[in-house]
């Protein structure tokens, strides 16, 4: 499954956040540049072999079958604000062209991108920075999002309301830990879905959203969490994957909403061991990539027994770390990324080569 580069761009700031705009060939790149403001760039993907459908199907890209044909990424709007962003996702809104932000002023935004003036909601969430965001799916309809902040509050909320947060899951006085991410999955009907969150500490915890106050599982793997995710963020899922500091992954066998076994393997050593990112391809979610501090992107897949993990393919695809990456919903194995360096990549996972 040989992993592959497509086309890069240079930014002029760095990307905290890279996502696809559901639906379209369409990448947003949301951060900080060097001045102190807030960046939003929006970069279509232009190139015969990629050619996106409406549908939230497996359709592959034409570049799977074979050689790729030259791909670029074109600027497509840019807008500068005044905070800064830290996080982004298009998972909390049923409408496609609007983003859902997290900035250094602890505010939730939703931007239409092609009309960025003004938000079309503005949150006060938090008291310090939002860390981290995210949506059950962009094909879910569920209108909540989730953020973690550096106070060690987890928060939901109806971004059809403005006032209080739908839950609240906070600490206890004195036990405070920066939330580093957070990711909600196993989302099986209105009522059911749940919520992971990733501490500084190494702290794993799992929020259960019909008992939102205590959580279902916690654990602890002594360094900080930088990344999780289920396997399925939106029906039943199997499996939940943390990456952290110190170059491990953690897999968690997921069976019947409780966590049956764990397995952890160590994924890189030394002073780019930092595991930034984990991702499962939506179209095959028992495939998952993680990116680490030296620009490499590792490609796992979970066994058929237990929580056997099987290492399938790395490729280094930066000179220094890879903050985040994205699937395409739509275009199985094609990616986004960008990294330390300040440059966006596009890429793809051939699923159909060993």
């Amino acid at each position: 499954m040989p992993i592959q580069t497509l086309a890069q761009k240079s930014l002029p700031f760095t990307a905290f956040q890279t996502v696809w705009v559901p639906g379209t060939n369409r990448i947003c790149a949301v951060g900080a540049n060097d001045a102190g403001f807030g960046v939003i760039q929006v970069y279509q993907a232009r190139s015969r072999a990629i050619s996106v459908t409406k549908s939230n199907s497996s359709t592959s890209s034409g570049a799977g079958a074979g050689q790729p044909a030259s791909a670029r990424l074109e600027l497509y709007s840019e807008v500068e604000k005044r905070i800064q962003f830290k996080a982004a996702t298009f998972r909390a809104s049923t409408q496609p062209s609007h983003l859902v932000t997290g900035d250094f002023e602890g505010r939730i935004g939703v931007w239409d991108l092609e009309r960025t003036e003004v938000p079309v909601t503005m949150i006060k969430a938090h008291e310090d920075v939002v860390n981290c965001i995210d949506g059950a799916g962009a094909f879910s309809g569920r209108p909540e999002v989730v953020s973690g902040c550096r106070d060690g509050a987890v928060k939901m909320w109806d971004l059809r309301q403005k006032s209080d947060p739908v839950c609240t899951m906070v600490p206890k006085k004195g036990y405070e830990q920066d939330i580093w991410t957070v990711v909600m999955g196993n989302a099986t009907s209105v009522d059911d879905l749940h919520i992971a969150a990733g501490y500084d500490n190494g702290d794993i915890r799992v929020f259960d959203l019909r008992a939102a106050a205590n959580p279902v599982f916690e654990t602890n793997v002594t360094h900080g969490i930088c990344s999780l995710e289920f396997d399925r963020r939106v029906g039943t899922a199997s499996q939940l994957v943390a990456t952290d500091l110190e170059g491990s992954l953690h897999s968690f066998d997921w069976v019947n909403n409780q966590v049956q076994s764990m397995e952890s393997m160590v994924v890189q050593t030394g002073d780019d061991s930092t595991l930034w990112q984990v991702r499962h391809l939506p179209q095959s979610p028992s495939h998952f990539a993680v990116t680490d501090g030296g620009g490499h992107v590792h490609l796992y897949s979970h066994g058929n027994a237990s929580s056997s993990v099987r290492k399938l393919e790395s490729k280094r695809l930066a000179g220094q770390g890879i903050l985040t990456l994205e699937f395409n919903e739509d275009l199985e194995g094609l990616f986004i990324c960008s990294d330390l360096e300040n440059t966006l990549r596009l890429g793809l996972v051939d699923m159909k080569k060993d």
